[in-house]
């Protein structure tokens, strides 16, 4: 029987030997590509860093991430303007989660502090959207929040209105799961599956980023399509299959940092077995995969007699099969 107290559980898992098997093989089938832009995003990458952020307190871990690469990796199809605009929302929300992060973030304890750096967060991402009066531009103290100006400016350009509020329904849906995994974070017991999985699929930001695909790919979609069940499943099931990669491949750095909040911890509290729980996630995202395909298939059948739709369709396919290879090679 496994504990179900956080410490009882990192504890106990701390000189446990887990062994992920077929992960890789899961996504043999899946395409992997980088960008051939990937030098010059490298250097404009760290230009930025170093010019918007010349005293920040993780400046070098940031530089050694090779975020060029992870850009380069997750959309290696987009035109430059476009890869470097999704590259840089990808870096603001890791440098905006790290705030909060158990480990190293300064507002992770205070939990009012949290919510005024969400709600301004919140505030700043819809006046740059194009939500509010021009003549309202705002500017906000923190670094990292002003830094979305760049992204915010560039979406507000080049994407519908209907676009754009699906972007910021998906960065509010963002921090209101961060409020829920920090309330969650601050008690003592650990949280069940069922509500970690509730939560989870709004702070791995992973519809964030799907929230750009259209951009990314200077497409639009026709709102038929955006609200077919199946296009909606596609949403649920790269979140999930992403979600359920990097709870896999962070849970060791977790559990050495005394973090519980991870799929792999849960389901030992629930299964009594860490290596079952490891076998349950890997089978769980072939299920994604599987019923991916399956779900694309679909919809290429449904709008194949639309030739623009389906161009359209099969680049956001494409793209959600990239972020996949690119996140579980990206470490």
């Amino acid at each position: 029987m496994a504990p179900t107290s956080r410490i009882e559980v990192i504890k106990s898992l701390q000189n446990q030997t887990l062994t992920i098997r077929g992960l890789h093989t899961a996504f043999a089938n899946w395409p992997f590509e980088v960008s051939p832009h990937l030098n010059r995003l490298r250097q404009d990458v760290t230009y930025m860093l170093t010019n918007r952020f010349p005293h920040h307190p993780r400046l070098e871990r940031l530089l050694g991430s090779d975020f060029g690469l992870f850009g380069a990796a997750w959309f290696p199809c987009v035109e430059y303007d476009q890869l470097r605009v999704a590259t840089y929302l990808s870096l603001w929300l890791f440098m905006w989660d790290d705030e909060l992060d158990s480990d190293v973030g300064s507002l992770a304890g205070d939990f009012d502090m949290a919510q005024e750096y969400r709600a301004e967060t919140l505030a700043f991402v819809r006046n740059r959207l194009g939500f509010d009066d021009p003549k309202d531009l705002t500017v906000s103290s923190n670094e990292v929040i002003n830094s979305f100006d760049f992204i915010g400016d560039a979406l507000q350009e080049s994407c519908s209105k209907d676009q754009r509020q699906t972007f910021l329904k998906e960065v509010q849906f963002f921090m209101e799961t961060s409020e829920t995994e920090q309330r969650l974070r601050l008690e003592e017991s650990l949280v069940m599956v069922d509500k970690y999985s509730r939560y989870r699929l709004g702070t791995g930001a992973v519809r964030v980023v799907l929230a750009i695909s259209q951009f990314c790919n200077c497409t639009d979609l026709p709102a038929y399509v955006n609200e077919d069940a199946d296009f909606i499943a596609l949403w649920d099931l790269i979140n999930v299959n992403i979600c359920s990669v990097n709870d896999l491949l962070s849970v060791k750095k977790e559990i050495a940092q005394g973090g519980g909040e991870n799929l792999v911890t849960i389901l030992y509290a629930k299964l009594g077995s860490p290596q079952e729980a490891v076998n349950h996630i890997v089978d769980s995202i072939r299920h994604t995969i599987t019923e991916f395909d399956g779900t694309a298939e679909r919809l290429r059948i449904r709008y194949s007699t639309d030739r623009d739709v389906l161009k359209d369709l099969e680049s956001f396919i494409d793209g959600c099969k990239y972020y996949c290879t690119a996140n579980l090679s990206w470490r």
